[in-house]
């Protein structure tokens, strides 16, 4: 029945890319976890070697290479030790294993509290970086992974979701980042121990987000909204105590576009006012085509529900003339600077554990 319904959208609607194939895709990020809830996420080509990977695991945890073994674990435990030839990406997307980070000298996998000195190292790092720049550079990363997105994947995620996601490679990669920049807000702040340096990064973060909002890029603008309302970041009231008031109003508006009252109203009204290139908050716009899917029979009397398949198109629709125009961010500041901010978005440290990041909330700030 589906073979016949994209048929059908073919000779209906012709509104679907005019590609043979889909965009391939040149570079992915993969997760390498230095513990079994905290990894670090590293964009690099298909092609990308275990040595290259190891190598940008290594400067991003502060350890030496050689020091630094990259492993593959099933979920059995079964460990597979990566030679420096073999090829990562395709290990990293198997859904039965995951990639490791080991040091050659311990049996026991990195412990995310053991380096905490270092962790606060890297949180300090962010602290020197422009919000603009930091912005910029999450939006050009948001923006290639959305601009690789086929309109046939769409298509595929709506009436395939049982292949898990096999055909809608590019809309996976993207919706698995939104995640993972929530969860990076909240573990740099978590992992910030000085309560002036945590109230400055909350500011920096509030920034960051009204930046990308500047920049029509809702998809990390809502993900850091989120991350800085994830439970064990808001239940911090000291810290939010000492924001001061000009930047908690500021957040207050900002966190208004996100209110999901009267089916994301706010959000819907604010982001048709945008002209393209625009990044829309992609789990929102799933969650739109999942619901027309859900809602309405496919085939009524042996027959296809064009109606249906209008309502898909719409939403095609709104992702093509998001992508009618190109981003032009360009660079600014020193080379130097621009590319330390550009290697730090692409190679963020996260702890994905809720239970991790409440037990490093109430180190933080223990309940009363």
């Amino acid at each position: 029945q589906n073979r016949t319904l994209f048929h059908q959208f073919s000779l209906k609607e012709n509104w679907l890319q005019h590609k043979v194939t889909m965009k391939e895709v040149e570079e992915v990020f993969c997760h390498v976890y230095t513990t079994d809830h905290s990894y670090v996420s590293v964009k690099a080509k298909v092609s990308a070697s275990a040595q290259g990977i190891r190598k940008a695991v290594a400067e991003k945890i502060q350890n030496a290479e050689e020091e630094l073994d990259l492993v593959a674990v099933s979920f059995s435990g079964e460990k597979h030790v990566l030679q420096s030839s073999d090829l990562v990406i395709p290990k990293s997307l198997e859904v039965s294993h995951r990639l490791y980070v080991y040091r050659k000298d311990l049996t026991d996998i990195l412990n995310p509290f053991a380096d905490y000195e270092e962790a606060q190292h890297r949180t300090i790092r962010m602290l020197g970086m422009n919000t603009w720049n930091i912005a910029l550079e999450l939006t050009n990363f948001d923006w290639n992974l959305f601009n690789t997105i086929h309109e046939q994947e769409l298509v595929n995620y709506t009436f395939s979701r049982q292949d898990n996601g096999g055909n809608a490679i590019s809309l996976n990669l993207l919706l698995q980042r939104c995640n993972e920049v929530q969860l990076w807000v909240a573990t740099e702040i978590l992992l910030c121990s000085p309560l002036c340096k945590r109230v400055q990064l909350v500011k920096k973060f509030i920034k960051v987000s009204a930046h990308c909002r500047a920049l029509r890029n809702l998809n990390s603008f809502f993900a850091i909204i989120m991350g800085l309302n994830t439970a064990a970041v808001s239940r911090l009231s000291q810290t939010w105590e000492k924001v001061p008031g000009k930047f908690r109003k500021l957040f207050t508006e900002l966190e208004s576009l996100t209110d999901p009252s009267l089916n994301h109203k706010a959000y819907r009204d604010s982001f048709k006012k945008m002209k393209p290139p625009k990044i829309p908050f992609m789990p929102l716009l799933l969650k739109d085509v999942t619901f027309i899917h859900e809602g309405n029979k496919t085939f009524l009397d042996n027959l296809v529900n064009f109606e249906k398949l209008h309502m898909i198109a719409d939403t095609v629709r709104l992702m093509r003339h998001c992508r009618s125009n190109q981003f032009n961010t360009g660079n600014e500041g020193t080379q130097k600077d621009h590319q330390e901010v550009k290697t730090y978005v692409h190679n963020l440290h996260i702890i994905d554990s809720q239970q991790t990041l409440f037990e490093l909330s109430h180190r933080l700030e223990p309940r009363l």
